[in-house]
């Protein structure tokens, strides 16, 4: 019994050793910075999404990833919008993001919604890899006419705010913030004073329903933004649950008629 105890120990270590000596000699291996879980998740919902021609893959080989996208529908186009849904959603989940999508392309503009990542937000990796997907995205639509709309969900805003305050290089035409969540309040503090070094304009929405705490870390970017008399920041409450289709319309409809009162149509 103990000396069948001990081969049974002494085969798994060497199963244990082989399998790390191969993942050492494989060069082939993805460095993966996230769960792969989780991403494996998200890309099988978008690649089962009912209808196939519009889940994109974006990227070379080392910086691949999955987006559900739709042309936009009108006789005009308008520009591209890009949506970075709240952490821990795919691009397919329903809600406000896969509403807007639907409700944009109406409005003349390409959409392209992405799954965040499924990594704490504060790190080096994932900031990395929001950086190469938005490159990725600027370089998709280089060659196309039109403005560039971006749309943050929930704690991805803190994320992506401050990687275009790192990179200028990077730009977009405007930035739409729905129920913006920083972790911390130092955090939350920091994104008010990012938001008003952007010279982009920016719509800040919430709604009536949100957690305590994103109505009240929207109160302090609203004051903020008073107390440099921020001109191209605008705060707007929204009424009623973020669930329900009604409420999903309504936040479209606001988006609209503050891209028009920035001159987009």
């Amino acid at each position: 019994m103990i000396k069948a105890f001990g081969l049974l120990l002494s085969t798994l270590s060497l199963m244990a050793s082989a399998e790390t000596n191969n993942k050492g000699n494989d060069t082939n291996t993805p460095d993966i910075s996230f769960p792969i879980s989780q991403q494996r998740l998200f890309d099988q919902d978008l690649t089962k999404y009912s209808d196939t021609n519009e889940v994109a893959w974006l990227g070379d080989k080392d910086s691949r990833f999955l987006t559900l996208w739709r042309e936009q529908t009108t006789g005009n186009v308008v520009g591209t919008s890009w949506l970075f849904g709240n952490t821990y959603t795919s691009a397919n989940s329903p809600g406000i993001i896969q509403t807007l999508r639907n409700q944009l392309s109406h409005k003349g503009l390409h959409s392209y919604s992405i799954s965040p990542l499924s990594q704490a937000l504060n790190s080096e990796r994932s900031e990395e890899r929001l950086l190469g997907q938005l490159q990725v995205l600027q370089e998709k639509i280089v060659n196309q006419k039109g403005k560039r709309l971006l749309i943050l969900q929930g704690a991805n805003s803190q994320a992506i705010i401050n990687i275009l305050i790192k990179n200028p290089d990077i730009y977009v035409d405007a930035i739409v913030l729905i129920s913006t969540n920083s972790p911390t309040t130092a955090l939350s503090t920091q994104l008010s004073q990012q938001l008003l070094e952007l010279k982009t304009p920016i719509l800040d929405l919430y709604t009536q329903t949100d957690e305590l705490a994103v109505i009240e870390q929207a109160k302090i970017r609203l004051t903020a933004a008073k107390r440099v008399s921020r001109n191209n920041y605008r705060q707007v409450e929204v009424i009623g649950l973020p669930v329900h289709m009604e409420t999903q319309i309504t936040t479209s409809q606001i988006i609209y008629g503050w891209l028009v009162t920035q001159g987009w149509y």
